[in-house]
């Protein structure tokens, strides 16, 4: 998901941490007549659980439930007393009052976009509303004449139910090269807009997705979609069926930024998806980092750096640095929408990257999709093909950085002795807990300019330490990390 753009309040109810019942939805299937309210019907197989199946559905109307299977119905849940039914149809009618956004759009026509992130699926859609229970979906949507409809394609991946939309509006469509020889690419975009789309923000879309394939694996779905649409987001990673904010087109504000961020997102927090809400770094933090990744595949170095810096200032001047990734305290989804499940995440995985290595890092992350695409995963889960790949334990590293809330604020304290030509170093974690940082680049400059690289550890043991190095000419600056290449900052002081 991309930057937010309004402030999200609602009210979803208890938190779901974990799914609620042994439940498995297989598929599902959407037969939906767009009006200024819906008519639809939604058909539901599922296995495991027992004989009363249990779905969220909040404000809608259920006519009945085909074959006459008797349904309960309250507030935000629908009951059906399924017995050894393993399949049924939903027949329901309504105007959602979220989820199907219904209204003008920019360029003032009627228009109908799903937008269901965290969980307002259920506000137009009978499902089992939490991303631990991916699915496959169809689609038959009736739209008026003249209106051009867009779904996830069809296909047999299963995807999370904050990724199932549908989108209608009159638009035109425009083909880039397929990706790979094989992944139709398109432009979906509101007649005034679509020169633009082509021209600016996706004239690199189908390169993206060819070093997505390269760099993790092969794309899941059966194309892809960008899509002009009503979301409240700057862009939603719907499988395969991307939506975008329409103001950032009508203003030629839109650039390449959101659009690398949504294309890694097929990969995480699609293909594979966090299991708990608590775990969404595993889709916002690799998108972040796949964001920069992107960015120097396409520009080289300089727009890697330039991403990661911007994600680095954006988290140490956030609220976020009080409390940790995982932070199980958390109630409601949307609050963890923060810089530390986009900015931090997105460091942890650069960090990864620097202490096990470029090929143990993408081994392991190949590795990851590959075990986990279609299906669910936790922190552990990627922790342990990292840790395969690169054949040691990093626990502790997982730990810091997942579990613990901040990061490095260092207090260096420095002298050069002229007679041993040795520069002595006293270095004191400030911030609240100690972080361990095996290697922490430092650099020496003298008068003249020249630079002396060394490398500092930090022992998570200690509150402060020292070190001393053998410097060749005498010193009159010390700068700790002059790269960014951490996460930290230092107070350096002479």
């Amino acid at each position: 998901m991309g930057r937010v753009l309004i402030a999200v309040l609602l009210a979803f109810g208890t938190f779901q941490g974990i799914p609620r019942s042994a439940t498995d939805v297989v598929s599902y299937h959407f037969r939906i007549v767009v009006d200024s309210s819906i008519t639809a019907a939604a058909t539901v197989t599922w296995r495991g659980g027992g004989d009363t199946l249990v779905l969220d559905l909040v404000g809608m109307t259920v006519d009945s439930v085909g074959g006459g299977v008797p349904f309960t119905r309250d507030s935000t849940t629908l009951r059906i007393a399924a017995g050894a039914r393993r399949s049924v149809t939903v027949y329901y009618h309504g105007r959602p009052s979220d989820g199907l956004i219904i209204r003008d759009n920019a360029r003032g026509r009627p228009s109908w976009f799903g937008d269901n992130w965290p969980n307002r699926a259920r506000f137009w859609l009978p499902t089992v509303d939490h991303p631990s229970d991916k699915a496959r979906v169809t689609w038959d949507v009736v739209a008026p004449p003249g209106y051009r409809v867009v779904t996830n394609a069809t296909g047999t991946s299963a995807i999370p139910t904050y990724c199932m939309v549908i989108g209608v509006a009159p638009m035109t469509v425009s083909t880039h090269r397929a990706a790979s020889g094989r992944i139709p690419i398109e432009v979906w975009a509101y007649p005034e807009d679509s020169a633009f789309a082509d021209s600016v923000p996706f004239r690199r879309a189908t390169e993206m997705v060819e070093i997505m394939e390269r760099l993790v694996g092969r794309y899941s779905y059966e194309r892809l979609a960008h899509v002009q649409s009503s979301t409240r987001y700057g862009g939603m990673e719907n499988s395969s069926a991307i939506f975008y904010a329409e103001n950032g087109y009508v203003r030629r504000r839109m650039g390449e930024g959101v659009v690398r961020h949504e294309t890694a997102h097929q990969w995480f927090g699609d293909a594979v998806t966090e299991r708990d809400w608590h775990h969404v770094w595993l889709s916002e933090g690799f998108a972040t980092y796949f964001d920069a990744v992107l960015a120097q595949q396409l520009d080289g170095d300089s727009a890697y750096r330039r991403v990661m810096a911007g994600s680095r200032a954006s988290y140490m001047r956030s609220e976020a640095v009080s409390r940790p990734i995982i932070d199980t305290t958390i109630t409601d989804p949307n609050r963890l929408l923060n810089a530390n499940s986009y900015q931090k995440g997105g460091w942890v995985l650069r960090m990864l990257r620097q202490e096990v290595g470029d090929s143990a890092f993408f081994r392991g992350v190949r590795s990851y999709y590959r075990r986990w695409k279609d299906s669910t995963a936790l922190s552990a889960d990627f922790q342990r093909e990292i840790e395969r790949a690169a054949g040691r334990r990093l626990e502790w590293f997982f730990r810091q950085w997942l579990w613990q809330p901040g990061y490095p604020r260092l207090d260096v304290a420095w002298r050069y002795d002229e007679t041993t030509g040795h520069a002595a170093l006293t270095v004191r974690q400030t911030q609240p807990g100690r972080f361990r940082m095996p290697t922490v680049p430092i650099v020496f400059k003298d008068e003249a300019g020249e630079i002396q690289r060394y490398r500092l550890t930090l022992d998570e043991r200690y509150r402060e330490q020292t070190a001393s190095f053998t410097v060749r000419r005498p010193p009159t600056v010390l700068e700790v990390d002059p790269d960014g290449t951490l996460l930290l900052s230092a107070e350096v002081r002479r």
